[in-house]
């Protein structure tokens, strides 16, 4: 009897411990499978600081590219208009007027043009100007308080005598130029060496160039700062 008792609690015992033992190896394998996750996760977000501190881009690292460019500097201002294609051209419309004839300083801020806020939608094409002739007379005013808007930017139009100019007709005749700012980047450094397409932009009122160095405020600085402080621009020109 104690014999088949003691037969029968082994029989009990036995599906006991394998049970434990099974529970306990889902436990490890749970743990193992969360320790392994973790490091998978924080290999990555180390592989992705790393990749970021490769990738970040740094004046420095590319200085001596900038220096040794053969892009030309153009020290000129760089302007900008507005421009939606669906809007009919008419000369007497102040809604035209203000994408064909006027233009601003690219860095004038919205509220000083005093202009509807929906044109801030439209599309911002930047140019420079090449050479103005004697007959032609680039003249600016201050806009007034309009829209909500503050106003007292300058706002810029050509004008031959009394005649205004259209911006399309500048162009027609070289008096400007469009452009597009590059941003640099470790995929692109190799627009340094293509003047052809590229140049350089600094504006004369804010940075001075004298005996091949440039100065801002006064201080001597290198390119590279320079364009650090987006005082210098590359630009994709016609």
């Amino acid at each position: 009897m104690f014999k088949r008792f003691f037969s029968k609690k082994r029989e009990i015992e036995i599906p006991e411990e394998i049970k434990s033992q099974e529970e306990n190896q889902n436990v490890e394998e749970v743990i193992i499978e969360k320790v392994e996750t973790e490091a998978t996760e924080n290999e990555a977000v180390e592989n992705k600081e790393s990749e970021n501190e490769e990738t970040k881009f740094e004046p420095n690292k590319i200085d001596w590219l900038i220096n040794d460019s053969i892009l030309t500097f153009i020290p000129r201002e760089l302007y900008m208009h507005y421009w939606d294609s669906a809007t009919e051209k008419n000369l007497q419309d102040p809604s035209w007027q203000n994408q064909g004839v006027f233009f601003w300083n690219n860095n004038e801020p919205f509220e000083r043009k005093s202009l509807p806020e929906f044109f801030e939608n439209y599309e911002k094409k930047l140019f420079v100007f090449n050479e103005v002739p004697d007959y032609i007379s680039l003249v600016s005013a201050k806009a007034i308080p309009w829209f909500g808007m503050p106003g007292e930017g300058d706002k810029f139009c050509l004008r031959y005598d009394e005649t205004p100019i259209t911006i399309e007709e500048a162009h027609k005749l070289n008096i400007i130029n469009y452009v597009k700012i590059v941003e640099l980047n470790y995929d692109n450094l190799g627009i340094l060496n293509d003047r052809d397409n590229y140049a350089f932009l600094f504006n004369p009122n804010e940075v001075q160039y004298q005996n091949q160095l440039f100065y801002l405020n006064g201080e001597k600085i290198s390119l590279a700062e320079l364009y650090q402080k987006k005082k210098l621009l590359v630009l994709a020109v016609e």
